[in-house]
């Protein structure tokens, strides 16, 4: 079966915060040191302010008329300068879906709608971001076809310490 994959409106922000507890969580016992503790409230006015926002779109999957998941996505617009050329691009910035859903073609279905729609927008560069340890996404993003394109380091307060006494 399809999820049914509406477009999220203004109202269902406290339905959005909901729906990113179980990433919140993730994120949160993967990298304690950088991601808290979210509240309902907070994350629902958070998610407000994403919807009303002529550059975002959020989906909502639905399975059997219950929310399972969700995705949001950005309209980006670089100019060029000395080092690259002027571009817009579409970013998935977050997705989600229910533990107990996964593997049943919902997270194709959200990033899809997001493809859909940034090729209507004219936008046929579409990028994803993803934490380092998320594994599954990554999986569920390269059978799609996305690639990697850049990584990123981090140089931890210890280990700045560590490098500054070998100099």
């Amino acid at each position: 079966m399809r999820p049914n994959i509406r477009p999220a409106v203004i109202g269902d922000e406290a339905l959005l915060a909901d729906l990113n507890g179980f990433v919140q969580q993730f994120h949160l016992a993967s990298r304690p040191d950088h991601f808290r503790p979210t509240r309902s409230a907070e994350l629902a006015t958070w998610y407000r302010s994403l919807l009303e926002k002529q550059t975002t779109r959020v989906w909502i999957a639905e399975e059997d008329g219950l929310p399972v998941g969700y995705l949001a996505a950005i309209l980006h617009e670089a100019r060029e300068n000395p080092f690259v050329r002027a571009r817009r691009w579409c970013e998935i910035d977050q997705i989600a879906v229910d533990p107990s859903r996964r593997r049943r073609g919902i997270a194709r279905s959200l990033i899809l709608s997001a493809v859909s729609w940034a090729l209507a927008e004219g936008i046929d560069q579409i990028e994803a971001t993803s934490w380092s340890f998320n594994n599954a996404a990554h999986e569920v993003f390269q059978r799609l076809g996305f690639v990697p394109k850049t990584t990123r380091f981090e140089l931890k307060s210890r280990a700045v310490a560590l490098v500054a006494l070998l100099f």
